[in-house]
């Protein structure tokens, strides 16, 4: 290919302005592989500048929709429409589905197999929300740490966008490399997660907490938007270390805050009162506050749901900034390493009855 043929294909123009950037941009890609074919779909949809990226993150060629994957798989459309839809993704009434992606299926049908087909949804959706969460997190980490060379947008030259792109993308398979190394090991931790605590027979019974950051709204207003990024990674970071070194689990941030779990009352009561008193957190000028539960709940798509998540949560917006309030439950529970002290009732949030909260500090 050359100059020529992108001119009749309707891909170059000579007289343009930044005629020489296209150009390039097209020697790049026909160094990279890229074939006219290839050229023209992905500049119909308005990526020939990322098309060489493009073809690392997906190598194989879109071919397969519901109808012929589900031919290609054994099985129906509408199982394959809500699998895909399960991770999150528009369901496949084109083909866009590789050779990839259908040997992923046919994993999601293995699994429908062991677990049941709402089993293997729940965790399609699991899967796909994490997934998407990540993907969200490398494309603003990217776009930060790369100066916009990898923006559109920002860059003068499509040309540079290109080969910024391709550099990024080549970091994919790699961090598939992660991503399953990390999963065996996550998994290893639910599993002792799960063997500590106490058995009931249709639930799970451990203790909740939920630490957030004092006056974050206000916080939020104040602070430069580069600033406020530092902040909330910062915490972050604090709270699931501290979270994960003392034997807990982070369930989920919630911009502000950290839901997290332990087996025990005592061992959740140290890291919230670790979370609250945390050396960075005075050393930012942070107050952070915590609330803690305990009881049966029910552990489903990474969650927790139930009774004792809700106090816990109403705990939380309860607490002065500093403190940490128990349930009457998990106060009992607690043991020499803790000093509690009974509060005046008050009516919560969402909770018909009183509460007394125990205020809980380190003894």
């Amino acid at each position: 290919m050359d100059a020529t043929t992108w001119e009749q294909a309707g891909l170059y123009d000579p007289t343009a302005d930044k005629a020489a950037d296209r150009l390039a941009l097209l020697e790049y890609l026909a160094q990279q592989g890229c074939d006219l074919e290839e050229m023209l779909e992905a500049d119909a949809r308005d990526r020939l500048f990322a098309l060489a990226g493009d073809r690392l993150i997906r190598p194989m060629r879109p071919r397969y929709d519901c109808e012929t994957a589900a031919a290609a798989l054994g099985t129906d459309a509408e199982w394959v429409s809500r699998a895909w839809r399960g991770f999150g993704l528009p369901a496949p009434v084109e083909p866009v589905l590789g050779e990839l992606d259908l040997e992923a299926l046919r994993t999601c049908m293995v699994v429908r197999d062991v677990l049941g087909d709402e089993g293997s949804l729940g965790l399609a959706r699991v899967l796909g929300s994490g997934i998407a969460r990540l993907a969200e997190a490398e494309s603003s980490a990217m776009r930060t740490g790369l100066a916009g060379t990898i923006d559109r947008g920002r860059s003068d030259s499509e040309a540079a966008v290109a080969q910024a792109y391709v550099a990024v993308a080549t970091l994919v398979p790699s961090i598939g490399v992660v991503l399953d190394a990390v999963h065996r090991h996550h998994l290893e931790a639910a599993r002792r997660h799960f063997e500590e605590v106490a058995p009931t027979p249709d639930s799970t019974r451990c203790a909740i907490g939920f630490a957030d950051i004092s006056n974050f709204t206000r916080i939020s207003q104040e602070l430069p938007l580069p600033a406020l990024s530092k902040l909330l990674a910062a915490f972050e970071e604090t709270a699931s270390d501290t979270v994960h070194d003392a034997g807990g689990r982070v369930v989920k941030f919630l911009g502000d805050a950290v839901m997290f779990v332990a087996p025990t009352a005592s061992m959740l009561a140290r890291i919230a009162c670790e979370l609250v008193g945390h050396v960075r957190a005075r050393e930012a000028e942070l107050e952070v506050r915590a609330g803690m539960a305990y009881g049966d709940v029910l552990a489903q798509d990474g969650d927790y749901f139930g009774p004792p998540v809700n106090l816990a949560a109403r705990l939380v917006a309860a607490a002065e900034p500093g403190q940490v309030l128990a349930s009457p439950a998990a106060a009992e529970l607690l043991g020499s390493d803790h000093s509690v002290e009974p509060l005046e009732p008050r009516l919560l949030r969402g909770i018909d009855a009183p509460v007394t909260p125990y205020l809980v500090r380190t003894a």
